[in-house]
């Protein structure tokens, strides 16, 4: 699909998006000193989140073992409950349950956040984002047990994802700023990735402003890592 999207002749595309933006904002506001740690160093960070999941060397880490601790990070973002990760992994709950165990051991302040932000949004009826911005969850004091549990995701989800909203916002307004009036501008904004239109002899200049400009957007605990690609159509630009 990506590939009917092509620049015109003498230009380039130059794609863009944030790397684990999630689970980087997780870190940030769980405080959890042994995640920051991980995001914080260049290495492959799945693997080195199975590695603290399951105690080994992040060069011994399996396949599955890194697919795993990668679903785990990203359902938690989502307020992935035991059963989602149990559907998801195709597992019995009672070892989706001993995954997440695992998981929450590793990096204790992700379940102390986890328990905070909800019983924090159960006492003031709302969630709020680092930059202020606020979901209103009246279900989360509800009688009924299945409105209340998914009120509990969507706690436990607004706060990162709305944040990760509130940063590509602010980047997307900084990048159109640094770009100015030149020949390169913005064409196209999906999810958390951004496409620009380049002259081609602009194209890694233009890139590299680019990453400049989305990595420095907010200051987070853990840096903020921008993908980059450049391409005559925008799948090129996402190899």
């Amino acid at each position: 699909f990506r590939r009917v999207f092509v620049a015109p002749q003498g230009f380039a595309l130059v794609a863009a998006d944030y790397s684990q933006i999630e689970l980087r904002i997780l870190a940030h506001l769980s405080e959890d000193p042994r995640l920051i740690e991980v995001l914080r160093s260049s290495g492959d960070v799945h693997a080195m989140v199975a590695a603290s999941i399951y105690g080994v060397a992040p060069d011994q880490v399996s396949y599955e073992q890194r697919a795993v601790a990668k679903m785990v990070a990203y359902g938690l973002s989502y307020g992935m409950e035991t059963y989602g990760l149990a559907t998801r992994l195709g597992v019995t709950n009672e070892e989706a349950e001993a995954i997440l165990s695992a998981f929450f051991s590793a990096f204790p302040g992700l379940k102390g956040y986890r328990e905070r932000v909800i019983q924090e949004a159960r006492e003031r009826g709302y969630t709020t984002t680092l930059l202020g911005r606020r979901r209103y969850l009246p279900e989360l004091n509800s009688a009924n047990r299945a409105l209340r549990q998914g009120a509990e995701r969507q706690a436990m989800n607004a706060p990162t994802q709305g944040l990760a909203a509130d940063i590509f916002k602010m980047a997307l307004v900084a990048l159109d700023r640094e770009l100015g009036d030149g020949k390169a501008r913005l064409v196209l904004q999906i999810h958390d990735e951004v496409v620009v239109e380049a002259p081609i002899t602009d194209a890694r200049a233009v890139a590299d402003i680019v990453r400049t400009t989305l990595a420095n957007v907010i200051e987070l605990a853990v840096p903020l890592v921008v993908n980059v690609g450049i391409g005559s159509n925008w799948a090129e630009a996402r190899l």
